[in-house]
């Protein structure tokens, strides 16, 4: 009889062989061709459907596009995103709609896609035009293709320190308010229409308040000083904070309703000692959830989150990330081909690692 065919898998290898490799060159201000009049300062990482890495520099009051060889975009506008003061938080979805909140009340938007093509008119409706009239003056186009608010919520004192894309289907976005300890949602609803340079048109939208999804507690399912959050294609909430009794919580959508995923005694990801400071939190393409503590030594680690492992403690390897320490980080994100990108914040750069079976896949200059 043939001998069965082996299938070679990651696991295969071993956990010496499979990490998260650094990245070489970090990218600091004279990498990635910077001039910024204050030291940069990156607090957040989003990457968009087209692989752009969108940086926020709160010190610049500036908002970067890079692409995947750590290079300033010049194309586009953008390089031309206007100021936003302390940009503490942002996301792009498959709209192009980049979203950004400063722990205001305010939450802004720029389109990528209104910048990409060009705005002919804009759509603007007043009394003596019930149905609206296409306006092309400069200023009325500047407004649409430059950052402009998206939503200003009625509680002076609510503080939007993050925020997070829900499914596309679904239309919300969810925000985490540490001046008010809630999560919240909001629908994007149509605001106005622009006539493109391509002779296409294409909507604009803007927030309307949906819901509170968490509000404060000490418990499973509660807000206590929350921090980064992110969002799954089913819907599913992930969110950390440095107040209550845990730390990072997922809570799962079913219809439209939201309840603790995981259990205390259950899933380590729960275990009340486990973090000390948890400042972001991301998906992988498998939805593993990475975790940057940056009170722990800005140690980072993986989570399981499907079977009978969700919650435990994913391998990280023995070399790179797992490893890694950072000094005073604030945001990680993770792309479709397995780069996890950190903001050393303190440290002024970004750092990424690369999702490896073997050190042999990398070519020389990333080794």
């Amino acid at each position: 009889m043939p001998l069965p065919v082996v299938q070679i898998t990651p696991e295969s290898f071993g956990a010496n062989d499979t990490s998260y490799i650094h990245l070489n060159p970090d990218w600091n201000a004279a990498e990635i061709g910077y001039a910024a009049q204050s030291p940069f300062t990156p607090v957040d990482i989003a990457i968009g459907l087209d692989e752009y890495i969108f940086i926020a520099d709160s010190a610049n009051d500036k908002i970067l596009a890079l692409n995947k060889s750590g290079s300033i975009i010049k194309k586009f506008n953008l390089d031309k995103i206007a100021p936003v003061k302390s940009p503490s938080g942002i996301d792009i979805n498959d709209k192009l709609n980049l979203l950004i909140v400063n722990g205001t009340n305010k939450i802004y938007v720029w389109n990528q896609y209104f910048n990409n093509i060009g705005v002919d008119s804009l759509l603007l409706f007043s009394g003596q035009y019930p149905n609206g009239y296409f306006s092309g003056e400069a200023s009325v186009i500047d407004s649409i293709l430059a950052i402009h608010t998206f939503y200003t919520d009625d509680n002076p004192h609510t503080q939007f320190s993050a925020v997070a894309f829900g499914p596309a289907k679904e239309n919300v976005v969810f925000l985490t308010d540490k001046g008010n300890n809630r999560i919240v949602e909001l629908k994007l609803v149509f605001s106005t229409v622009a006539k493109l340079k391509n002779g296409f048109r294409h909507p604009a939208f803007k927030g309307l308040y949906s819901r509170d999804v968490a509000r404060f507690g000490s418990g499973a399912g509660t807000v206590d000083n929350p921090r980064g959050i992110t969002c799954d294609d089913d819907g599913n909430i992930y969110f950390t904070q440095l107040g209550g009794n845990f730390l990072v919580q997922k809570l799962k959508n079913k219809n439209g309703y939201y309840s603790p995923a995981f259990t205390l005694y259950e899933d380590p990801i729960m275990d009340l000692n486990r973090f000390k400071g948890p400042s972001d939190i991301a998906l992988d393409m498998d939805n593993e959830i990475f975790v940057l503590d940056k009170a722990d030594s800005g140690r980072v680690s993986k989570f399981h989150n499907r079977g009978v492992l969700s919650g435990s403690e994913a391998d990280l390897g023995n070399e790179g990330l797992v490893m890694a320490r950072f000094n005073g980080p604030n945001s990680i994100a993770v792309s479709d081909d397995g780069i996890v990108f950190i903001a050393h914040t303190q440290e002024h750069r970004i750092e990424r690692f690369q999702y490896t079976i073997s050190k042999e896949d990398l070519p020389d200059e990333e080794r």
